[in-house]
């Protein structure tokens, strides 16, 4: 039986091509940052900028506000555990907090001078007007002056310890002890008189005698305990031969001594001298009560 043989091949119909039309679109782009836009797409990047702008503004609001926290937790801990504090911020590697920590200090010192010339004035025009009953006295505080002077005065006072410091590491062979770690070890040490020159400020200004004397008081021992760290971490810092430790810190302790007595005298001699110029100036002519 003969097998009928199928025809398996295809017809192949003939493909029809079809007229393909290309549409022309329009590219968008962003004018600020260049990006690719679809249709009926806003770039974003204004709001990123804007994000970003706020995310900085209120990094930098943090770290301020770590900075002061930190300035002021090494201030209490002075007073807590001073030693270990004074010796930590010495060999510290970054001045950041000392610069700033002067900074504050100098501000206190010039307003606490502010204040303490204002008591002074008040003092001379009570004392004047109770000499001439008949007048009225009064002394303009050149405030801008001392506030001035008291920046200045203070940046010496900081500085000259710090020579002196240097100057004494270097004879006793102690070339570790660099300017960095003098101006770091100075003003930790004495990081406690902001409260002493913004507190004796307040007292001035109260006028109360007893207050007065209390301050003065305070001042005092917050002052030596600010000195005595200042001295033992230096001798902690260096390292001085038993025979010529004494010797060291007995010159150092002078020097610095010397030192602040010459610029608190220059200091009040030369705005005492101001306020005592001030006064035939702005009395009502004292004089004039005798030539009636």
């Amino acid at each position: 039986m003969a097998e009928e043989k199928k025809d398996t091949t295809k017809s192949k119909a003939p493909k029809k091509t079809e007229a393909v039309e290309e549409v022309k679109v329009e590219k968008r782009f962003c004018t600020k940052c260049g990006k690719e836009l679809k249709e009926g797409e806003v770039c974003d990047c204004s709001s990123n900028e804007s994000a970003s702008a706020n995310n900085s503004s209120s990094i930098n609001g943090d770290a301020i506000v770590n900075t002061c926290k930190d300035i002021w937790h090494t201030i209490l801990n002075v007073f807590k555990k001073p030693a270990t504090t004074v010796s930590e911020e010495a060999n510290s590697k970054s001045s950041n907090k000392s610069i700033i920590l002067i900074i504050v200090l100098a501000i206190s010192f010039a307003l606490y001078l502010m204040a303490m010339f204002a008591g002074m004035a008040k003092g001379m025009e009570s004392a004047a007007n109770s000499l001439w009953s008949l007048s009225q006295t009064s002394i303009e505080v050149p405030y801008f002056q001392i506030f001035i002077y008291g920046i200045l005065i203070y940046a010496i006072m900081a500085i000259l310890p710090v020579v002196a410091a240097i100057i004494v590491a270097k004879i006793t062979k102690n070339n570790n002890f660099t300017f960095k770690k003098a101006f770091n070890l100075y003003i930790t040490s004495n990081a406690p008189m902001v409260f002493v020159y913004l507190g004796m400020a307040i007292i001035y200004l109260l006028n109360v005698s007893l207050l007065t004397v209390l301050g003065a008081i305070a001042t005092l021992i917050i002052s030596l305990f600010c000195f005595f760290n200042f001295i033992l971490g230096f001798n902690a810092e260096t390292k001085i031969k038993e025979d010529k430790k004494s010797y060291a810190l007995t010159g150092l302790i002078t020097f610095w001594i010397i030192m602040i007595v010459v610029a608190f005298l220059i200091v009040v001699s030369t705005i005492a001298g101001n306020l005592i110029d001030e006064l035939p100036n702005n009395s009502n002519d004292i004089n004039d009560i005798f030539n009636w």
